[in-house]
């Protein structure tokens, strides 16, 4: 009769076995936590690129005038005070505008594609005093720009690629600044000083944009006199509103725009023809098609996290806003 207890061969055997399992069930469970860090990723960086490309889409629609890539719109962008901290980055394009032909891919050598967005915003108007003794008010209209750009960051998000520096999506606002035509266009001289010392004084507006000029030519210094100089200002720069300023919308929450590549459907370019190794939407496509009165702006917003470990989660987004200009 065998006595009681294991042998030793029995016992190697069972923790062959132990082993195993709990191999087994190791797998199992690292398995199931990189599908659910890649669902979650998924889940991620859809839910980001979705509200952001609704975001754009929402600003845009609200714009009152939009520059293109000649030499008006390159120059109002050069004004503008981008430089500290988050520069655009150097193959940043305006679009230029194709007010003939219906949405669609450039025509070859005629590049219409660009990257960046520049417009005009209206703000709240300005109830101005045009007689303390009667109390009669003038309402002046106030305009904002906006830019939307690419900027290259310090961050590393991706584990992949030759880790190349994270690229943010900035949303960039500028002070408000008054219409110059609504108050040159007060004839009573008496008023329109009292306005334009209202705006000064009590708003905090030092100059009025003329609409229609080019930026060297539009922007009018005020004073608390109530005079508006005749000549504009030369060489202006169009301040940031540091009450409006925002981090970028992507790096924080640990998404990036993702760089063009033919090889990848959801981060092909769409509409531009340009030979990839001259320039690259990488990110942020967009092409502006219509009329003054009623331009169409499309934009492609691809964005990508890692997900888990070797597995990068993208989201391609696209939407369409009616804008109409000044």
């Amino acid at each position: 009769m065998r006595a009681a207890g294991y042998s030793a061969l029995e016992v190697m055997i069972a923790v062959a076995i132990l082993a195993l399992l709990t191999l087994v069930i190791e797998r199992t469970l690292s398995t199931a936590h990189e599908t659910e860090r890649y669902l979650g990723g998924i889940r991620h960086v859809t839910e980001r690129g979705q509200r952001i490309a609704y975001e754009v889409r929402e600003v845009v629609s609200s714009s009152r005038k939009l520059f293109q890539g000649d030499e008006t719109g390159l120059g109002y962008f050069d004004a503008l005070d981008l430089y500290d901290p988050t520069p655009p980055i150097a193959t940043m394009r305006l679009p230029m505008f194709d007010e003939v032909r219906g949405l669609g891919p450039d025509d070859p050598g005629d590049p219409r594609t660009g990257n960046t967005l520049l417009f005009v915003r209206e703000s709240d108007p300005a109830p101005c005093v045009a007689d303390p003794a009667t109390g009669k008010l003038r309402y002046i209209d106030t305009y904002r720009f906006v830019c939307i750009y690419i900027a290259e960051t310090k961050r590393y998000i991706l584990e992949e690629q030759s880790r190349k520096p994270a690229r943010d999506l900035i949303f960039w606002r500028s002070i408000a600044y008054p219409s110059h035509g609504q108050i040159a266009n007060i004839s009573d001289p008496t008023e329109r000083a009292s306005v334009i010392r209202d705006l000064y004084e009590r708003f905090g507006y030092e100059y009025a944009w003329d609409a229609g000029k080019s930026v060297n030519e539009a922007f009018f210094a005020m004073d608390a006199s109530g005079t508006m100089n005749a000549t504009p200002e030369a060489d202006f720069v169009i301040d940031l509103d540091m009450d409006m300023v925002e981090r970028g919308k992507l790096v924080y929450a640990n998404t990036q725009l993702a760089r063009t590549r033919a090889d990848s459907h959801p981060r092909r370019a769409i509409f531009t023809v340009d030979d990839p190794k001259l320039w690259t939407p990488d990110g942020f496509e967009v092409k502006v098609v219509g009329a003054s009165g009623s331009r169409k702006v499309w934009v492609h917003l691809v964005i990508e996290t890692q997900a888990a470990k070797g597995k990068v989660a993208t989201h391609a987004s696209t939407v369409i806003s009616s804008t109409k200009d000044l």
